[in-house]
């Protein structure tokens, strides 16, 4: 009995720990937001596309003010950050090129935080008798991606609910649906076709092919109105700006991991050792839908040239499925609740701290990645 109180008291405390931290992640988070709310950020770079375009100006080139520059003097970097999504992004963009810049970037950031909680409605309503469903509630509400996104003013949020539905509904078997929703989560952010190519790999051709042909139509609306021109400047840009943007705090792909070693290369042929050994694990194994839904996801965000704080979001689902979580995920949702003010203060301290810090929510998508891979070994069963 006397062992039963102990055990109890033990949790309690730690319980109150973790709420205690969660509410100051959050407080912090707060002020951080509150603090830079008057600045654009990327939300500047989407409207100055916008209006370039519509004034049949290249909608990838620098020529606004309202294109966010980032200095970091104590390591000598700098850069420009033009928007670099694909030409769809461009015609989304003209709907604001006159509106009132802080005005509408107020109004997105408050539709950002309604997006968001619709999301975890979904994750929570496809998981009802999660026994930690209030926790991860409170939790997510402190991720540092979320006021990451709510910051910039970034677009990712649509993204996020498009990948929540798309994990949903291929896990229920609605491969259809959940493959247009895959589709145009990629016409946006191509870098997610590993996710499809998952998909592939355990012979999911209705969810392969759905996603294939939904991204395709959609990549290809751009070109009845400018033609093969913005493709090729989108593509232009992407090259030039993309580089400077790979040792950025918070860039957490392989390729922003190696940059910092002075290596962009070898990123890439890690990220094709660790995409072709996914797919071969995949295909071999024939793993789980919803294991290969976590294993597309997590390798499409270590693959690609950049992977910023707000992508880890899109591994939400992990956590609301699994009903005990390993250490490895708990580490990772710890990691991933760090609000992005200490790596930002700290990354340019130290080598040491530029490495670490500076990649620092990647040290918890590899965690995942493993986590998935092991489980998976030990129990072929294994549902993420």
């Amino acid at each position: 009995m006397e062992h039963l109180s102990s055990r109890k008291f033990v949790e309690t405390g730690a319980k109150a720990l973790i709420a205690a931290a969660l509410v100051v992640f959050i407080y912090i988070n707060a002020l951080f937001v509150i603090g830079s709310s008057n600045d654009l950020y990327d939300f500047g770079s989407f409207i100055a596309s916008g209006q370039l375009a519509s004034a049949g100006k290249n909608p990838y080139s620098t020529e606004s003010p309202l294109i966010l520059q980032v200095e970091f003097p104590k390591i000598n970097h700098s850069g420009i950050s033009p928007n670099l999504n694909p030409p769809i992004s461009v015609m989304l963009f003209l709907i604001i090129e006159d509106a009132d810049p802080h005005k509408s970037a107020t109004v997105w950031r408050i539709l950002t935080i309604i997006l968001y909680i619709f999301s975890m409605v979904l994750l929570h309503q496809s998981h009802p008798d999660h026994p930690r469903s209030l926790w991860l509630v409170a939790w997510s509400l402190s991720l540092a991606g979320f006021w990451h996104t709510v910051l910039l003013g970034q677009i990712y949020m649509p993204f996020v609910l498009a990948a929540v539905g798309a994990w949903i509904l291929i896990k229920n078997g609605q491969f259809t649906w959940g493959g247009i929703l895959l589709g145009t989560l990629i016409a946006i952010k191509p870098n997610f076709i590993f996710w499809a190519l998952t998909l592939l790999a355990i012979g999911n051709w209705v969810a392969f092919l759905s996603a294939g042909i939904t991204a395709i139509m959609i990549s290809a609306i751009p070109l009845f109105f400018y033609g093969i021109k913005i493709y090729i400047q989108w593509l232009d840009a992407v090259a030039a700006y993309t580089p400077n943007l790979l040792i950025f705090p918070g860039n957490n792909s392989l390729q922003g991991l190696t940059s910092r070693f002075g290596s962009a290369q070898a990123g890439v042929i890690l990220s094709i050792i660790l995409g072709g050994s996914v797919l071969f694990y995949i295909y071999k194994n024939k793993t789980s839908t919803a294991s290969t839904n976590a294993l597309g996801v997590l390798t499409s965000l270590l693959i690609s040239p950049l992977a910023w704080p707000s992508y880890m979001l899109l591994a939400l689902p992990m956590f609301f499925a699994k009903n005990q979580w390993t250490w490895r995920l708990w580490i990772a949702a710890i990691l991933f609740a760090i609000p992005f003010y200490f790596p930002l203060r700290l990354f340019d301290r130290s080598f040491f701290n530029f490495v670490f810090f500076g990649w620092f929510y990647g040290w918890g998508l590899l965690l995942l990645l493993a986590d998935v891979l092991i489980e998976t070994k030990k129990q072929p069963e294994y549902h993420v």
